[in-house]
């Protein structure tokens, strides 16, 4: 067999090689096992399971709501709400029932320790979506234990700021609501908003203050939700808000 009608053909395939960035023809050609790599591919490139959602969809919406508007209240105990996971700050409120919970959290509550805005001041929530939030709460706080959320020995409490600086205890006691208008609290600086209050007088604001109060464009929770303020702290408090607010 003469090798002349050959060259020609494997000169053209040399040429094409090269032009494709081939200096040198492999040894030998291996294809990979399609099932086996898109298994491994598919593997190496799949997201991770998110951290702290619940696997339980209903759950993990409630998580998202709660981040989003209950959490500031919740996770501070704001206004006596009940921290998630404070395992004896929930066990009488689970053992109501949800239905219970989901009622006063639509409608508003005010109890012995606390107060629940209905919605928790936000009217654009759904029904569902506080159902959801409640589970995600209850759910939460059933598994944790008292004594991880109560110290063996209460601590030293720290000294009371001076009552003259209402504007030391309004931040550290009110700016959470007020400085973003939470549940209609009115601005400090907002002469608009404090004119009609201020027109009642230091000592009708004092008392709304101190003891709660409902009008028609929010609400106060009595001293704010924290009960360890002294009748002098609250009137410093005021007394602050009104004179940055004429």
């Amino acid at each position: 067999m003469t090798m002349k009608p050959f060259l020609p053909f494997l000169t053209v395939a040399l040429f094409f090689l090269s032009a494709c960035g081939l200096e040198k023809p492999p040894a030998s050609l291996k294809f990979p096992d399609t099932k086996g790599d898109a298994t491994s591919t598919a593997a190496s490139v799949a997201p991770a399971a998110t951290a702290g959602v619940p696997s339980d969809p209903k759950l993990a919406a409630g998580k998202t709501v709660y981040d989003a508007n209950c959490a500031a209240c919740h996770d501070a105990g704001m206004m006596g709400a009940p921290k998630p996971g404070d395992a004896a700050a929930w066990a009488p409120r689970i053992a109501q029932g949800a239905d219970v919970m989901v009622k006063n959290s639509i409608a508003g509550f005010t109890g012995k320790v606390g107060t629940m805005p209905a919605k928790g001041g936000n009217a654009s929530l759904t029904d569902e979506e506080i159902k959801n939030a409640v589970a995600f709460m209850a759910d939460k706080s059933k598994g944790a234990t008292a004594t991880a959320e109560t110290p063996a020995t209460a601590p030293t409490p720290a000294a009371a700021p001076a009552v003259a600086d209402g504007k030391t205890l309004y931040e550290a006691n009110c700016a959470a609501c007020h400085a973003s208008g939470m549940m209609g609290a009115p601005k400090p600086g907002d002469k608009a908003a404090w004119t009609p209050r201020i027109a009642q007088g230091v000592a009708v604001l004092v008392s709304h203050a101190t003891d709660g109060f409902k009008g028609k464009a929010g609400m106060m929770p009595a001293k704010g939700g924290k009960a360890t303020l002294t009748s002098a702290e609250i009137s410093s408090i005021v007394t602050y808000m009104t004179d940055k607010s004429k």
